[in-house]
């Protein structure tokens, strides 16, 4: 196999110091642009949009400096496809925004008359109320996650984001919409719910974004003990392996908590993540946008046309077991 479709070690001082810096600027940086312009009474609407465009710079230039596979810096024929699921997952997001606001208004309004007051401490920091938020949404996502891998009803929805064939950063945009209602519903009810205010909402949206574009970049990255806190590259990558014992891991979206507490985090530390990625045993899975969006409705002929093509079954009871 050609080296450029080999991962590559980081060498050098210079290549070591940026593989493990390269994350927590691009994160920290990102949060503390926005909470910096909270915190100093600048224009609100500016919050989000310097900590994200941060964020999406310091990322995209890390991948052309320093990619983790060579080959993945290449277009994939996968581009539309991604750029299409973005503008999917924005629509979704402003579509159902209105829908799960109001779950977590109904749920709210019970959980304030039983406790008396708003659950959530707007006391603390905004650093500090960041954190309880990512910890508490992250409890759900990680559900979330986990059964869309183990119930094959949502597995037909989720298959189109492992459908990628390379990580970069762009394929943190790919999710069915069907997969990003979900996650919009395990983010905004609960918080709502607990009555955190407009700032957290959207310092999670940069933290999630930066960290999700950080987690599929094709770029060195040397975690370290961060990978004990964040789910990042170095865990997803395994994610995204063919071998289901290692795709039914590392559910976490942004933290790893929830993994080690179920006993679901992966990292061997004698070997790298597959440079080979996708779906094993669905070779007929559509990698165009609209065959993927209605691909879920199409399980069955699709598992058929992957059987004809010589592949094995894809057993809902291995996906389960492993």
């Amino acid at each position: 196999m050609n080296s450029a479709s080999q991962p590559i070690e980081s060498n050098g001082w210079v290549g070591i110091w940026f593989a493990r810096l390269v994350f927590p600027v691009a994160l920290f940086g990102s949060v503390g642009l926005s909470i910096a312009v909270f915190n100093g009474g600048g224009p609100v609407v500016l919050a989000a949009p310097l900590g994200l465009g941060f964020g999406y710079f310091v990322i995209i230039m890390a991948e052309r400096l320093a990619p983790f596979v060579p080959d993945w810096n290449r277009s994939h024929g996968d581009i539309t496809t991604d750029l299409a699921w973005g503008g999917t997952g924005f629509a979704t997001g402003a579509l159902f925004g209105t829908l799960t606001t109001a779950i977590g208004a109904f749920i709210g309004s019970y959980l304030s008359a039983w406790w008396g007051a708003s659950l959530w401490p707007v006391g603390w920091s905004l650093a500090a109320q960041l954190a309880l938020a990512v910890v508490l949404v992250e409890f759900f996502h990680y559900w979330i996650h986990r059964f869309e891998h183990e119930w094959d009803w949502l597995w037909r929805f989720h298959a189109t984001h492992h459908s990628a064939p390379r990580l970069y950063w762009l394929n943190a945009l790919r999710f069915h919409f069907v997969d990003t209602a979900l996650l919009n519903l395990g983010f905004t009810a609960p918080l709502v719910a607990l009555g955190a205010p407009p700032e957290i909402f959207t310092l999670w949206i940069v933290l999630s974004s930066v960290h999700g574009i950080c987690q599929h970049a094709n770029m060195q990255v040397r975690c370290g003990a961060l990978n004990w806190v964040f789910s990042m590259a170095e865990l997803h990558r395994w994610h995204h392996s063919r071998l289901v014992r290692e795709s039914n891991t590392n559910y976490g979206q942004n933290v790893i908590l929830w993994d080690i507490v179920f006993g679901t985090r992966f990292l061997p530390k004698d070997r790298e993540p597959p440079a080979e990625i996708g779906i094993a045993g669905l070779p007929a899975f559509p990698m165009d946008y609209w065959g993927q969006l209605t691909s879920p409705f199409r399980w069955r002929r699709i598992r058929e046309e992957s059987e004809a093509m010589g592949a094995g079954p894809t057993l809902l009871s291995e996906r389960r077991t492993s």
